[in-house]
């Protein structure tokens, strides 16, 4: 039992170690997100002062990025987070037209937004990590006590099959009132 339960521990504390990570890489990318969101503010205000059309498009792209990157955060989904990929790879072709479409302006474009791509990178390999822990026993916590209390939880709620015929007996007998043979 000691030895199961040493097993069972050290196996825990890997996957809590694990949600602990992700978690914390997930309020980063929040944070992150949240700075690309007031970059993205700066860059609607500046699109007004020159009234471009087209960097009105590359505005509302980076818009589009942070809310669609929040939402795969939240929801751990890599829908969404694919999604922000694409919107910023149409934020940086947008950029490169609104420069003088050139490949050089867009390479800078997307070394530009190299942080927020790899961040969107790790998210979409933290949703898969998340996905693969909640299939894990012991999740979201991962605690042995807690596990061995359900376990034994579990274990009550099953009857043997003379626990089950003693039922059938009572509830027939008790509906008529006399006693029965075994």
């Amino acid at each position: 039992m000691m030895n199961n339960y040493n097993a069972l521990e050290e196996e825990y504390s890997k996957n809590r170690t694990e949600m602990k990570r992700i978690k914390k890489q997930a309020d980063t990318a929040v944070v992150l997100f949240a700075l690309y969101l007031a970059y993205a503010l700066f860059e609607v205000y500046f699109a007004i002062m020159m009234c471009q059309k087209l960097f009105y498009l590359s505005a509302l792209t980076v818009i589009a990025t942070s809310v669609v990157g929040f939402l795969g955060i939240y929801h751990k989904d890599n829908r969404f987070s694919i999604a922000s990929l694409v919107l910023i790879a149409c934020h940086s072709v947008a950029f490169a037209f609104y420069v003088g479409f050139d490949i050089l302006g867009l390479v800078f474009s997307l070394i530009g937004h190299g942080g927020i791509i790899l961040y969107i990178v790790f998210n979409i390999r933290n949703n898969n990590r998340y996905h693969w822990l909640e299939q894990q026993d012991g999740f979201p916590n991962f605690e042995v006590r807690q596990a061995l209390y359900d376990m034994d939880k579990r274990q009550r709620a099953i009857k043997d099959p003379y626990a089950i015929k003693k039922e059938e007996i009572e509830k027939r007998t008790g509906a008529t009132g006399e006693m029965e043979e075994l």
